[in-house]
């Protein structure tokens, strides 16, 4: 029983032992007993330190969640100033165009800007006269870009190249009542002009050694029915001209057979033109105050086009843009309008512009530039036109197609008069003005000057380098002896010695 007791105490003596007591017995005395603590009680969180606390768990999130992978290098993203937002430096616009900055139209007038500064360096470079009445009908050469055609009231014909002022190849017209309203060069043969005319004539006739090859399409053989307009289908071998009754007729380019007429307008169709791109696509203008937009497919009658551009007043004229996706059409009092494909009753813009008509000046026209958006047309100042200034001049004013604003006015104080026709040459680098009796050609006289002074400059060089190939004469004195000049070059040596040899083999 006595025994039982002990055990019992020494079990409960082991049980109620400190736990560093336990761990002493099992572990070496030279090890450090670890011991443990008790947690202190936390004091009470304030105000501020439970924001510190949650902005430092904040920033540890965003470090993990955000970390910039290794070898990352954030973008530079340049600033973009005023200036350059309002800038037509190319550069700036694909620059700002990279950076998704909107840019309308800005970017087509940085294209054109170049040409604008060239434009207004143009001056007149060559003038001719070779007429007794007003000009009516200017075209360019297709292929020689210094040589147009022009034709007058009286029916006259010249092809001019103006690199030769003094030199015309001239057909003589029929006189009076032989004016010439229309004519374009015939593509596969440029010697030959298409031409219509007032003593009822639609016609081809060539220039120059074949002078005599004349051919008459259509003849009214009537003063009171004429010709006035006139276009070519390459594509599909046609040939149109509109008469002052508002008929056209189509004929057969190859064997020149009418295949029909019909009055597709009520009054003179002043102007018709196929589209270069859409063989089948045709417009039309006449002085009923209407443009038609026709497809020679299913042309029937008045009734039939596709398209009726409604106008103020009678048109002069309507121009398909060189890309074919705009038309311009020029009235008779004070308007241009530019009509947007494909749905050509949409008018993109209207311009306000001075170009009354007059009975004794040939109607004014307005044209495209073949290379970019721009439209060139004479000035008739009108007193009672709005916006009109005193002293206004008659000048050429070139307007940008994209946003209707005159970029350039072309003004020579020594000629006065209106220039009714201004077509561009086919590269753009010239510009060649009917007004009155004269034919007119501007250039970029700043680029001609440097030319000029460019081939001056090397003309001299090349006389300062004849002079010094020149045999210089010769010093009197004695004669310097002669070295003999070695080569470094080891077959020189060789060969030398070669012939050293042979000649002591020959004396022995």
């Amino acid at each position: 029983m006595k025994e039982k007791r002990q055990k019992e105490n020494l079990l409960s003596r082991r049980v109620l032992r400190s736990r560093t007591a336990a761990l002493s017995s099992t572990q070496n005395f030279n090890e450090k007993v670890p011991t443990e603590k008790l947690p202190d009680e936390k004091p009470k969180p304030t105000a501020s330190s439970t924001k510190r606390s949650l902005q430092k768990s904040a920033t540890d999130i965003n470090e993990n969640t955000w970390k910039t992978p290794e070898g990352f290098k954030p973008p530079n993203i340049p600033a973009v100033n005023p200036f350059g937002l309002n800038s037509c430096n190319m550069v700036h616009r694909l620059h700002h165009a990279s950076l998704s900055i909107s840019q309308g139209n800005r970017l087509k007038q940085a294209v054109v800007q170049p040409y604008i500064q060239q434009l207004v360096n143009f001056r007149i470079h060559s003038t001719a006269s070779p007429f007794d009445r007003r000009v009516t009908a200017l075209e360019w050469h297709p292929t020689l870009p210094k040589t147009l055609a022009v034709a007058s009231k009286s029916g006259d014909m010249v092809m001019w190249n103006y690199k030769n002022a003094a030199k015309f190849d001239f057909n003589k017209g029929v006189g009076k009542g032989g004016s010439v309203t229309a004519m374009t060069f015939d593509l596969d043969d440029p010697s030959g002009i298409y031409s219509t005319s007032i003593n009822g004539t639609f016609s081809r006739q060539c220039f120059g050694e074949s002078q005599n090859a004349h051919r008459v399409f259509l003849n009214t053989d009537d003063y009171r029915h004429w010709y006035c307009s006139l276009s070519v289908n390459y594509a599909r071998n046609l040939l149109i001209a509109g008469d002052n009754s508002g008929n056209l007729t189509m004929l057969d380019r190859k064997d020149g057979k009418a295949l029909w007429t019909r009055r597709l307008h009520k009054s003179k169709a002043t102007h018709c033109e196929f589209n270069s791109r859409c063989d089948w696509l045709l417009a039309t203008a006449s002085t009923d105050n209407t443009v038609k937009i026709w497809d020679l497919r299913m042309m029937t009658d008045r009734k039939s086009a596709l398209f009726v551009l409604n106008h103020k007043k009678p048109i002069n004229s309507a121009y398909f843009s060189p890309d074919s996706t705009r038309l311009l059409t020029t009235d008779q009092n004070g308007e241009l309008r530019i009509y947007a494909a494909p749905l050509w009753d949409r008018m993109e813009r209207s311009i306000a512009h001075p170009h009354r008509f007059f009975q004794h000046l040939t109607p004014i026209k307005a044209t495209w530039h073949p290379l970019h958006d721009l439209v060139v047309v004479g000035r008739y100042p009108d007193e009672n036109f709005p916006g009109y200034r005193e002293g206004e001049k008659r000048s050429i004013d070139v307007f940008d197609a994209n946003t209707g604003e005159m970029v350039c006015q072309l003004l020579d104080p020594s000629v006065s008069g209106i220039a009714s026709l201004n077509k561009f040459s086919p590269s753009g680098d010239s510009l060649a003005s009917g007004m009155g009796y004269n034919i007119l050609i501007w250039k970029d006289i700043v680029k001609l000057q440097q030319i000029l002074s460019e081939k001056s400059r090397r003309n001299h060089d090349d006389d300062n380098s004849e002079d010094s190939r020149a045999p210089q004469p010769r010093i009197p004195g004695p004669a310097p002896r002669r070295r003999r000049r070695r080569n470094n070059d080891d077959d020189d040596d060789i060969g030398a010695m070669k012939k050293r040899l042979k000649g002591k083999l020959g004396k022995r």
